[in-house]
């Protein structure tokens, strides 16, 4: 009797008859364990409402404040500037014939004066602009601090950004319904929001753009570099 076997037969039966690659051990020898996989952790998450942040900032606001009163006085002085050469021009109209060589050198000035006033409000525009991004920028990185710090010291793995205004919806108020139905933390257990937390932290750290010095927040903060005090862990709330 004549027997077939095929390539994949033998494929098969060397297979079993070497040492398997998930652990067995070959006929005659002593069984291996399996090597266990490294065992992960479940993530801890944290969430944070920055734009409430931003709004509660300890210096931000008073800053910006102070940049606006800066460009509501450029704007009066460019304003100020701007009626004066309406009034030179009305005036030089009045007192020189337009044929007059007086005449061509008054607007020659007025023009010169006009070109400098153009010039003068962009580089005032630029230069508040600047200002702005440059309290904001900072601001930003003390609060990316203070989360980091928050989030080191309860052992968060993860910090989302989410707004608590998603949550406020109010069907006679269409825009809160079309922002709240755009929000991406569908659900979250309210001992996991520590935004009052980092602004406790910016409130002690951060000084006040009016004061030098700031009075500890009740209760304290997590310890950073210049700290000692810690708040209740919001782990608890949950």
């Amino acid at each position: 009797m004549h027997f077939r076997i095929s390539i994949a037969s033998i494929a098969l039966m060397g297979l079993f008859a070497a040492p398997s690659v998930f652990g067995q051990a070959p006929a005659g020898s002593a069984a291996q364990p399996v090597a266990a996989g490294p065992q992960k952790n479940p993530t801890s998450i944290a969430l944070v409402d920055v734009g409430y942040i931003l709004k509660n900032h300890p210096n931000m606001n008073a800053k910006m404040e102070g940049i606006k009163a800066e460009m509501t006085q450029a704007q009066e002085d460019i304003e100020s500037r701007r009626k004066t050469l309406l009034a030179d021009q009305e005036m030089i109209g009045k007192t020189f014939e337009a044929d007059t060589p007086q005449f061509k050198q008054k607007q020659e000035s007025l023009i010169s004066q006009e070109s400098k006033l153009r010039v003068d409000f962009m580089g005032k525009e630029k230069e508040f602009a600047e200002k702005q991004a440059n309290v904001i920028f900072k601001s930003y990185q003390s609060i990316n601090t203070a989360i980091a710090l928050v989030a080191t010291h309860y052992q968060y793995d993860v910090v989302l950004r989410y707004s608590r205004e998603q949550n406020e919806m109010d069907p006679k108020k269409p825009q809160t319904v079309n922002f709240g139905i755009q929000r991406d933390v569908l659900f979250h257990n309210p001992g996991i929001d520590v935004t009052e937390m980092v602004l406790a932290v910016l409130n002690r750290d951060e000084p006040k753009a009016t004061a030098p010095a700031v009075t500890p927040v009740a209760g304290g903060a997590p310890r950073s570099a210049t700290g000692t005090n810690s708040p209740a862990n919001p782990r608890a709330q949950r």
